[in-house]
């Protein structure tokens, strides 16, 4: 996810704000009586001090996601990983910051520029110093909230929920990161044992030169109530719920898997069910699946709609893979941008 401020720690607050206080120095020479040349370094050091503390809680509160304004898919995902209630309270928190640090400068201003004598601005200025210590210490638990959140959400891919987006679902090592390997940009990591994709992977691949199309690869489902799905299986669930304008199931026949395809067909029978996106079949790995297993798969299929196409894959070398984004393109992708442009004349 892109746009993630930097969100410091309190510690690292304070150490600014004192850098920044102490850098600046009197402007030599100068004739100004004694208490006045203090006065005028004072007042730019407290204003300096301001403004530091005030860009740095402001980029924090005006920087983070709002997720009463993200899509839905993100605003899901999002409260997947971290608690919704804590970040909303913690970026409130540092947002009204920005008023105290707005009084304290106010204050430290009229004591400085009342005082008449060295003494009263050296007070002035540990008054001023002080309170923004307390001020920043009080922020500590927020801001590790909010550091902690900010390194999820950079980790969240980018995933753009404007474009027409194929979500390929299937259950654990049935080839899903492969399929998106072949037929797309992205180069997920491939291995031969279950939940391998524990996050979603994006990959993108052009139409009529520059119409982009989105490919997600997500997490394996398993064949139980959704109650009883974890937060890797929730992921792919937001992307079949919010994203999927074409839906790619894939069945693994044989036994490589390690799920019966009694199992894999009623997770597709749950995907149909949950799910109004257009759904497309891959029998996978047919260079080593028996006539016997093509067959038990298809016949099972059927049973569940006899209307849904099918295509014999081996994502293992992106056998047949061509052929199904070429479905989708000529089904889906060309008639979506022909009523878009059809819209579009209208106005």
């Amino acid at each position: 996810m892109r746009g993630i401020p930097y969100v410091p720690t309190s510690e690292e607050l304070w150490n600014g704000v004192v850098g920044v206080y102490f850098s600046l120095q009197s402007r030599s020479p100068s004739v100004e009586p004694g208490v006045d040349r203090l006065r005028r370094l004072e007042l730019r050091r407290v204003r300096e001090a301001r403004k530091y503390l005030f860009d740095a809680l402001s980029g924090v509160a005006m920087g983070m996601p709002f997720l009463d304004s993200l899509h839905p898919f993100y605003r899901e995902l999002i409260e997947l990983m971290i608690d919704r209630a804590t970040y909303k309270h913690s970026l409130a928190k540092v947002g009204h910051a920005t008023k105290a640090v707005a009084s304290i400068y106010r204050d430290a201003v009229m004591a400085i520029r009342s005082a008449t004598t060295n003494m009263d601005i050296i007070k002035a200025r540990r008054n001023f110093l002080a309170r923004v210590k307390d001020l920043v210490t009080d922020l500590k638990p927020e801001l590790d909230f909010l550091k902690a959140a900010a390194v999820k959400l950079e980790g969240l891919p980018d995933i753009d929920p404007g474009l027409f987006t194929i979500v390929v679902a299937g259950m654990p090592n049935v080839g899903k990161s492969s399929f998106v390997r072949c037929v797309s940009s992205s180069k997920p990591k491939v291995a031969e044992y279950p939940f391998t994709t524990r996050e979603l992977h994006v990959g993108h691949f052009t139409v009529l030169n520059d119409v982009k199309v989105q490919v997600i690869d997500t997490p394996g489902l398993l064949d139980r109530p959704l109650s009883e799905r974890n937060r890797i299986e929730l992921q792919a669930i937001l992307a079949l719920r919010h994203l999927a304008s074409v839906i790619v199931f894939i069945i693994d026949p044989t036994h490589h898997s390690g799920y019966p395809l009694g199992e894999q067909v009623d997770l597709l029978r749950e995907v149909r069910s949950s799910f109004n996106s257009p759904t497309i079949v891959l029998i996978n790995k047919i260079d080593i699946a028996s006539d016997t297993e093509v067959s038990a798969a298809l016949d099972n299929v059927k049973l569940i709609d006899n209307s849904l196409p099918i295509f014999r894959v081996s994502t293992i070398n992106c056998g047949g893979c061509r052929d199904v984004i070429d479905h989708i393109v000529d089904n889906h992708v060309i008639p979506r941008i022909k009523e878009a442009l059809r819209q579009r004349s209208k106005l």
